[in-house]
Formats: structure tokens, sequence, C-alpha cells
């Protein structure tokens, strides 16, 4: 009977484990908002954390991200389903146009940074207006 619990729990913890994620978060969480937002506030955060996001061929895409550092370091990247990295943010404001419409893999690298972020991304087709909230 312990054998069978045992592998059970085994079984259980590489399932929740190994989800896409490789990090730690202390006090605090990175979630996505809506279809466009991307929020995390935490007291530290290191590792990757990914989630993947549809971008269509030919549609110009602006992402800003804003983030709040105390310590640390945070940076992302965007990856094709190859995993061939598509682009690096370097600052805090992009424009891509995809070549093919598929998922790509956003990847939030964070080293013990401290603080927040919301990174948000909106389609040349919808209202300027709406853009950035």
């Amino acid at each position: 009977m312990f054998k069978y619990s045992f592998l059970i729990v085994l079984i259980a913890f590489l399932l929740i484990n190994f989800n896409g994620q490789e990090n730690q978060i202390v006090g605090g969480r990175i979630k996505k908002e809506r279809s466009e937002v991307f929020f995390g506030e935490y007291d530290s955060f290191t590792g990757r954390y990914s989630r993947s996001i549809k971008l269509k061929k030919g549609v110009t895409y602006a992402f800003r991200l804003s983030k709040n550092t105390k310590s640390g370091d945070l940076s992302l990247y965007v990856e094709d389903p190859k995993q061939t990295r598509f682009f690096e943010m370097t600052n805090n404001s992009l424009y891509l146009t995809p070549e093919k419409t598929k998922r790509y893999r956003i990847n939030f690298i964070g080293s013990e940074h401290k603080g927040s972020f919301q990174l948000y991304w909106k389609s040349s087709n919808q209202k300027e207006s709406e853009k950035f909230v």
C-alpha cells in the first residue's frame, strides 16, 4: 500500500511542477489578467515564467512593458513553437508584425527581481484610444 501511495504522490508532484514554469515566486504571483495583459507583483521572482499567445500574420502588435524594480532584473523574450527566439524586448515598447499566424510563447525571466510589472499588447486593428489602459 505504501508503494502505491508514494507513486501517486510522486506522479502528482511531477505533473504539478512541470507545467512550463521553472521559477520561484515569493510573496506574490504572475498572471494573465485579460487576453492582452500580463501582471506580476511579488517580493521576489527568480527563474522563467511563460505563457503562449496567438499572433496573426501581417498584423502589427504594439507591446508595452511597465515595470517597477526595487532590486534585481526582469527581462522578456518571445519564442516561436520551435523554441526559436522571435524577439527580445530590450526597451519598454516594441512593435512586431509576425510573418505567420501561430501561437508564440512569452517568457519572463527574473533574476531576484523584487517589484512588479505589467505587459500590454494591442493589435493595429484596435482603436488607438483602446491601445493602452
